[in-house]
């Protein structure tokens, strides 16, 4: 094989894969996603967008809701587990969006992290 055609190639495995990168971490829809609630309390607005259907990679049922983290911030995608208790408090914060949440999250790991939202 020639030293051009390796450089071609290379090229465009590189490309092809910086694409696909960019759609994975991108929720449906095209928003980027919201990163970790960080341990203690953060603050998201919850914009009135009707949440959608986002499975994770495993096939778990998620919904996607539409977050900012600041007021001119940009649209973020924020996806919630709906067996969780996290989902059913934003069902009921939903029919008041837009609205400022105050989220209050313990814990580390999978296993032990709980999230509290309160109206803000």
């Amino acid at each position: 094989m020639k030293a051009n055609e390796l450089a071609e190639y290379s090229a465009k495995e590189l490309d092809r894969l910086a694409r696909e990168r960019e759609e994975a971490i991108k929720a449906k829809g095209g928003l980027p996603y919201a990163p970790t609630r960080p341990v203690g309390e953060s603050k998201l607005l919850l914009l009135a967008k009707l949440p959608t259907d986002n499975p994770d990679k495993d096939g778990r049922p998620r919904k996607q809701f539409v977050v900012k983290e600041s007021e001119q911030g940009e649209e973020k995608a924020w996806t919630v587990n709906i067996k969780s208790p996290l989902y059913r408090d934003l069902l009921g914060f939903l029919p008041k969006a837009p609205i400022w949440l105050r989220i209050i999250r313990t814990g580390e790991g999978r296993q032990d992290t709980r999230y509290t939202v309160k109206a803000a």
